[in-house]
């Protein structure tokens, strides 16, 4: 959430700065960006959830013990918080994951920028390296070049979002480029260092040794699981690759009465599976009824503009599955798309040639985040493609542009 605050803001400064003329409003003088106002709303809102959520629990003091400290197991039945040890019958893990940082020579001297620290500067950088195409590195790439600092992005793929459709993903970077932003991709970093008051990064890119100079360097280089001081080990508890820990369809570890949500077991690494996993894991654990996961429809988001937004398999990845497919695709140049001024984008539609089952959905556009929502709601039953070509949508909507890419694929 404090991201998209600070997103918002971004957007704001964008379409005020660059785009105001062309729908009549006229700005006089320069428009400036001030960081530190910027960064006062956005703890404003997560000041706002935060209460609301602790609130919650302590309302529910007559049923729920809130203890603050850090947990680490002494053995598969206690928990020590640091004032005090607690017993257990069953416990669920959700300590989620924190960003890794890669074996890049010189990164252990040079101070650099994560996803949260870079939620607190009251200063801009004039310059900024991003580490890192995945969906936090463009995120923060487009941010902070709408405020005002020189970007450039360095993605270690050979396309940005690399778990995304690729032609959707080759749009976003194009759309990137023209607002500025130095995308390079295929960049494998190989050192980072001072010069003066400058960092610079060294990365191959091709057949090319570059160096890189800004001001700033904030690293999105991949998630590890926040294990290595909960002692799993005591606990019995086995650890996959990168500290997540490994569970079943049921969320449960190979400790049958330890369950472990969210982040900290790796796979789709957001707050809504987080979210998905809870009831599921509590349901198991209390009542233990049994409940598995599905994972064959998760949304997911880039929060870029315009959006990226996904479910289900891409085209390429349904092909490799051996499926005969019918893919949809449409321009995001609806009426309604034209009436805001913005045309960017395209959206694809993935389906079982045989069935009509919806496989996949990816749009690229503005809004896509929530026009996605239609197909997760179409999927969730295994559904056709027609509950979408065949309804009725209000015009002029962006979401008719959805309806346009489900008709593509008949």
């Amino acid at each position: 959430m404090p991201t998209k605050a600070l997103l918002r803001s971004a957007e704001v400064m964008h379409l005020v700065a660059r785009r105001a003329a062309d729908f009549g409003v006229e700005v006089e003088g320069s428009v400036r960006f001030r960081m530190q106002t910027a960064v006062a709303r956005k703890d404003r809102i997560v000041q706002g959830i935060r209460k609301s959520i602790y609130g919650a629990l302590e309302g529910r003091s007559d049923h729920i013990d809130f203890v603050r400290g850090e947990a680490s197991f002494l053995n598969d039945h206690e928990a020590d918080t640091g004032d005090r040890s607690l017993s257990f019958e069953k416990a669920i893990v959700a300590t989620g994951a924190r960003r890794a940082v890669p074996p890049i020579p010189g990164l252990d001297s040079v101070e650099t920028l994560n996803n949260k620290s870079a939620l607190l500067l009251e200063e801009l950088p004039e310059s900024l390296i991003v580490i890192g195409g995945g969906y936090v590195g463009i995120e923060f790439a487009q941010m902070y070049a709408r405020f005002g600092s020189q970007v450039t992005l360095l993605g270690r793929n050979q396309q940005l979002a690399p778990q995304e459709d690729p032609g959707l993903a080759m749009l976003l970077g194009d759309f990137l480029r023209e607002e500025g932003i130095d995308v390079r991709t295929g960049a494998s970093v190989t050192g980072v260092r001072t010069n003066a008051s400058t960092k610079v990064v060294s990365a191959r890119i091709g057949d090319e040794d570059l160096d890189f100079q800004a001001e700033a360097v904030l690293l999105a280089a991949g998630r590890v699981g926040n294990t290595d001081r909960l002692r799993l080990a005591s606990a019995g508890v086995d650890l996959g690759k990168k500290g997540f820990i490994a569970v079943d369809e049921q969320l449960r570890t190979n400790q049958p009465h330890i369950w472990a949500i969210g982040d900290v077991k790796g796979g789709w690494m957001f707050t809504h599976v987080a979210t998905y996993d809870g009831p599921i894991a509590a349901l198991n654990a209390i009542k233990d009824l049994g409940r598995s996961v599905d994972y064959r429809v998760v949304p997911r988001a880039v929060f870029s503009d315009p959006t990226l937004a996904s479910v289900g398999l891409t085209e390429s990845e349904a092909r490799d599955q051996g499926l005969d497919v019918a893919v949809g695709v449409v321009p995001a140049d609806g009426a309604r798309a034209k009436a805001i001024g913005d045309r960017r984008g395209q959206l694809k539609a993935v389906v079982d040639d045989s069935s009509g089952e919806i496989l996949g959905f990816h749009i690229l556009a503005p809004h896509a985040d929530d026009l996605l929502h239609e197909a997760v709601a179409a999927m969730h039953g295994r559904g056709k493609i027609d509950r979408i070509s065949k309804s009725i949508h209000v015009h002029p909507t962006l979401s008719e542009m959805v309806k346009a890419a489900a008709r593509a694929a008949k």
